[in-house]
C-alpha cells in the first residue's frame, strides 16, 4: 500500500425510476453524456490515480463506449455494480482492493458538476482526518418529523450540513465496513455512514452548493440551462470551482 495514494469509484449503476425510464448517466449534457462530466473532473484531479466505474447490466456496454470516446485514461475498469447503492460501492471497492491505494474516493456519477478543486479538498481532508465527506452548511432550518407529520425536534442549524459526494476514506476500512455489513447494505445510502456505524470518525469538508445530484427530469433541465450559460460553452468542460 502506498501512503496517501487515492483511487476512486464512480457510481453509474443506479436505476432510472425517477427519470421516467431514461438513463440519466447517458443522457446528453452539453458536449457529452452526463457521466462524462464527473469523470472529467477526476481525470483532471492530480490527487487521483485510477478510477473504477460501476454500471448496470443495462448500461455497462454504453458506459464503456462513452468513456472510450471521451479518452478518459484514468478509468481502468467498468464493472457491474450491486442491487443497492452501497452494494455497488462494495463492488467498486473490491475492484480497487489489490491496487495498493491507501484511500478510496466514492462519487455519484449523477453529480456532474464536481470539480477538481472539490476533489482536492476532499483528499486533503482525508489525509488530515482519515475519512471525509463533501458537504455544505444548511441554509434552512431542519425539522425532525414523525410519520404522522408532527415536528418532534428542531435541529440547531449551525450543526446541520448536507452531505454530497465525493466521500473519501481509508480503502481498507471502507472495504471491511462494507463487507461486515454485506447483509444490510441497502440500509445505507451514504458511503461514510458505514464508517460512522463502525465507530470511525468522519469529518466534513466544504463542497459547493452547485455540486448537485441529477435525480428528476427537472434537475436535468436545470443542468442543461446551467451548462448553456457557462463561459466558453459549448467548449467548457467543467464548472469553475467557486471555493478556490
Amino acid at each position: 500500500m502506498t501512503a496517501g495514494l487515492v483511487d476512486a469509484v464512480v457510481l453509474a449503476a443506479g436505476g432510472a425510476t425517477r427519470m421516467g425510464g431514461e438513463d440519466k448517466l447517458l443522457t446528453p449534457l452539453g458536449d457529452a453524456p452526463l457521466i462524462v462530466w464527473s469523470l472529467r473532473a477526476f481525470e483532471q484531479a492530480p490527487e487521483v490515480r485510477h478510477v473504477v466505474v460501476t454500471a448496470s447490466p443495462a448500461n455497462r456496454d454504453q458506459i464503456a463506449d462513452v468513456i472510450h470516446a471521451a479518452r478518459l485514461t484514468k478509468v481502468t475498469r467498468v464493472i457491474l455494480g450491486g442491487t443497492s447503492r452501497a452494494g455497488s460501492v462494495l463492488c467498486g471497492l473490491e475492484a480497487l482492493a489489490d491496487g495498493g491505494a491507501a484511500f478510496a474516493a466514492i462519487h455519484d456519477g449523477a453529480r456532474p458538476f464536481v470539480t477538481p478543486g472539490i476533489i482536492a479538498r476532499g483528499v486533503q481532508a482525508a489525509h488530515a482526518h482519515g475519512a471525509a465527506v463533501a458537504a455544505v452548511p444548511s441554509v434552512d432550518t431542519v425539522k425532525l418529523v414523525t410519520p404522522a407529520g408532527r415536528v418532534s425536534r428542531t435541529l440547531p442549524r449551525e450543526q446541520v450540513w448536507l452531505a454530497q459526494t465525493p466521500q473519501i476514506g481509508p480503502l481498507d476500512a471502507l472495504l471491511e465496513a462494507h463487507r461486515r455489513n454485506r447483509d444490510r447494505l441497502a440500509d445505507f445510502t451514504d458511503d461514510v455512514a458505514l464508517l460512522e456505524h463502525e465507530g470511525v470518525p468522519v469529518h466534513v469538508f466544504e463542497s459547493d452548493a452547485g455540486n448537485v445530484k441529477i435525480t428528476r427530469p427537472a434537475d436535468l433541465q436545470a443542468a442543461r440551462v446551467r451548462v448553456a450559460s457557462m463561459p466558453g460553452y459549448p467548449d467548457a468542460m467543467t464548472e469553475p470551482d467557486t471555493q478556490q
